[in-house]
């Protein structure tokens, strides 16, 4: 299934600037693939961090729960993210990136997931995300 901005919009409730999600590439009940370009007119790069423009964290994580909140559509409930464990950056994400986030739900949790942002084949970002 391929959704572009506006439907995954749609999906997770979120319109500009928080839709970070570009396209999803990818998508079955337990997993996802999804893709977000980093282009220098985000408003965020003006002052993270002048003369070194670097995506923060706390957005590439929000990237990566729409991804999850894309899976939770399917079912009927109404869940918020509520715990983020094992947070771990390895790349700075830089203008002109695509990061592709990866959603994998864990099969012992419905509605805990293993998330990963990559940066072409390197890991930029991967966290446990939980949802209540």
């Amino acid at each position: 299934m391929i959704l572009n901005a506006v439907e995954i919009g749609r999906l997770t409730g979120r319109s500009e600037p928080l839709n970070l999600l570009d396209r999803v590439l990818e998508k079955d009940s337990n997993a996802l693939v999804a893709l977000t370009n980093v282009t220098i007119n985000e408003e965020f790069f003006q002052g993270h961090f002048p003369g070194n423009p670097v995506m923060p964290g706390v957005l590439i994580i929000e990237a990566l729960a729409q991804g999850c909140e894309i899976l939770l559509a399917d079912s009927q409930s109404t869940l918020k993210l509520s715990q983020i464990k094992k947070a771990r950056f390895r790349e700075m994400v830089k203008p002109g990136d695509q990061l592709t986030i990866k959603v994998k739900r864990k099969l012992e949790d419905e509605f805990v997931f293993k998330t990963e942002a990559y940066i072409q084949n390197k890991l930029a970002c991967s966290a446990e995300l939980a949802f209540s």
